[in-house]
């Protein structure tokens, strides 16, 4: 491995934690790595940051385990444009710096982009190489810019609850009268069996 930091760790704890987190150490969060160190280089340690990352694809993980901002304490915002790109804004000035993978650069090295662009099977390239390949490239096929947020931008807090007549869970009363699942927008049907006991 190279002798380097990514997200202030070394490569052998930055692979660990995203193995720890993620299952295992995907490209798409080797090479997030980089533009997360990078937003975090720019936008400096003595900024509350925001987070708005781009895809659903791996980055929202790195952004989670290496900077304060998760889906869970509303800092982070996620978007399904399938961009990789993030980026980290001062969220009261609402200035920050975005970081992206600029498929210009990225064509000059031919391995990273033809995974990245599915131009083969996944199963044609290992891993070994790509990782090797991305720790190489580092910041190369990246590029930045200064950003003022201008929307997504707001933190939600928790709604007024209300408990739904149907089912007897509560719910976000801006809902309806019912809660979003018997109002036959849920993901799921119960089963028919009896509520399984601890």
């Amino acid at each position: 491995m190279l002798d380097r930091t990514i997200c202030g760790r070394t490569v052998e704890d930055f692979f660990r934690e995203l193995i720890r987190f993620h299952g295992f150490a995907a490209p798409g969060l080797v090479l997030g790595g980089f533009l997360v160190d990078w937003a975090q280089e720019l936008i400096g340690t003595d900024v509350e940051a925001d987070a708005i990352v781009e895809t659903t694809h791996c980055l929202p993980d790195v952004v989670q385990l290496f900077t304060p901002c998760t889906l869970g304490n509303g800092w982070m915002k996620v978007l399904d444009w399938d961009k990789f790109a993030v980026s980290l804004y001062d969220r009261r000035k609402l200035t920050g710096y975005r970081v992206w993978l600029d498929l210009d650069k990225l064509r000059s090295l031919p391995d990273l982009y033809n995974w990245y662009m599915r131009l083969f099977p996944k199963e044609d390239r290992p891993l070994d190489v790509l990782h090797e390949a991305i720790l190489t490239a580092g910041r190369g096929p990246l590029s930045a810019c200064a950003i003022r947020v201008t929307r997504l931008c707001e933190r939600h807090k928790k709604q007024e609850i209300a408990v739904c007549p149907q089912c007897g869970e509560a719910y976000a009363a801006s809902q309806g009268l019912k809660c979003l699942a018997c109002q036959g927008e849920g993901y799921y049907e119960a089963s028919t069996s009896s509520q399984i006991k601890p």
